[in-house]
């Protein structure tokens, strides 16, 4: 997120099937989320439906996979992420809004989940770092005033 942008976490549903695209090499998974507004109803005293929010959420590379490979359609989601509306490809705005995630994952309040961490590889591990190499840490030197003193020395003896 770059800074300035306003952040949205969501909290609702997945309504759709996940559909995964692969745009100028990166992976993207987008789905519907719909946020069901939840209230007491004052006469028979029942909890019920209210309003509904629906929300595209596209989600990019990594997010982009693990959302794909952990969430399905009518799972308990939490999203976090950056809310605009787009354009059509006319280049009309569209008044449905977008989310575009940078955090995602199941509502645990509403199921339970198994945690996988996927462990990324370390610099020297990675292709495009196998050619670098740390430089080697300098011979520490002694203060100024010890080597005029064993420069004295030498030239006695």
């Amino acid at each position: 997120m770059a800074v300035g942008e306003t952040t949205v976490t969501m909290v609702g549903t997945v309504a759709s099937e996940l559909i995964r695209r692969t745009t100028k090499g990166h992976d993207v998974v987008i789905f519907w989320l719909r946020s069901t507004e939840r209230r007491r109803d004052k006469e028979s005293g029942t909890w019920v439906d209210g309003r509904q929010l629906s929300v595209r959420v596209t989600c990019w590379r990594k997010l982009a996979e693990s959302v794909l490979t952990s969430l399905n359609k009518g799972d308990p989601v939490i999203v976090t992420g950056r809310m605009y509306t787009g354009e059509d490809e006319s280049g009309e705005p569209r008044s449905i809004p977008e989310l575009e995630a940078s955090a995602a994952g199941p509502n645990l309040n509403m199921c339970t989940a198994t945690l996988q961490r996927t462990r990324r590889p370390r610099a020297v591990e990675r292709p495009e770092f196998q050619a670098w190499r740390p430089m080697p840490r300098p011979v520490p030197r002694p203060p100024a005033n010890q080597l005029v003193s064993e420069a004295k020395t030498r030239s006695a003896a």
